[in-house]
């Protein structure tokens, strides 16, 4: 018997593959909210933060910041798992970019941690809900947007809200990427020609092999299975709260074509006549 495994998971965080079908359309989905994000707190200032999927791996929520079109857009912080979590150096940020900005979007990964590797969002409550398998349970809960808004709450006022991206960024029906599409079903169509013709068991892989361009590859199992893919250190700017331009790069061809921006009126401002 040939067993031959076919990838899916939005989190990307398989090793030996260059992405996962499922990551590029969940990409899309997080990318096109925090684009109406940007729209939504522009004109209603304030401080907002939106939890998106990702345990171990942060690619997810580091594709939100190709939401950016324009300078001053969202998200302009960026917090993955990869990289310890400090509640002080959070709350500085936020600050810093709130009196430039007279707002503030975040993105954040579920599974950010402390410097000792704790789970943030564990680190100030405890009370929190377990899975069968003893992870502390992260998706389909609001628990660290309300704890990350109370940490802000106590030193920062005015609006400031949080969102946590649950299920909807999975399984989106009207948000897919053509280019993940059309990789899925290639994806299972050489897993069932590696099973007809080859003799050995794996688990299908994509290879980036030009800008853009992907070949198919068998993986062994026991190179992909159990050991989680973190973002590389490129991808992460070296203060921790941002992505670099290595990850728009790499990230920038999965989320497909139509892509679109909200245009903005070049007329110039009028003095202000009437105080508040």
């Amino acid at each position: 018997m040939v067993c031959v495994h076919i990838p899916k998971t939005i989190d990307n965080d398989l090793r030996n593959n260059d992405h996962t079908p499922g990551f590029g359309s969940a990409a899309r989905f997080v990318v096109q909210a925090f684009k109406g994000v940007n729209l939504d707190v522009r004109s209603l200032p304030g401080i907002y933060i939106g939890v998106v999927m990702g345990r171990d791996a942060g690619f997810l929520t580091a594709a939100s910041g190709l939401a950016r079109d324009y300078d001053d857009d969202g998200p302009h912080l960026i917090y993955v798992p990869e990289k310890p979590f400090s509640r002080d150096k959070f709350v500085a940020d936020v600050k810093r970019v709130y009196e430039k900005y007279g707002r503030c979007i975040v993105a954040v990964s579920e599974g950010i941690r402390t410097e000792t590797g704790e789970l943030f969002v564990a680190s100030l409550k405890k009370d929190l809900e377990v899975d069968p398998h003893g992870n502390v349970s992260l998706s389909g809960t609001a628990a660290l947007g309300e704890a990350l808004v109370a940490e802000l709450k106590k030193e920062l006022s005015g609006r400031i809200r949080c969102d946590t991206f649950g299920y909807l960024q999975r399984s989106f029906f009207e948000c897919v990427s053509d280019v993940d599409r059309n990789e899925a079903r290639e994806v299972g169509e050489r897993a069932v020609q590696f099973a007809v013709w080859g003799e050995k068991d794996g688990s299908v892989g994509i290879r980036r092999t030009g800008n853009y361009s992907v070949d198919y590859v068998l993986n062994e199992l026991k190179d992909v299975a159990r050991i989680t893919r973190s973002m590389p250190d490129e991808f992460i700017s070296k203060d921790g709260n941002d992505i670099t331009n290595d990850f728009v790069m790499y990230c920038r061809p999965l989320l497909g074509s139509g892509m679109r921006t909200a245009a903005r009126l070049r007329a110039p401002k009028v003095p202000k006549l009437l105080d508040k």
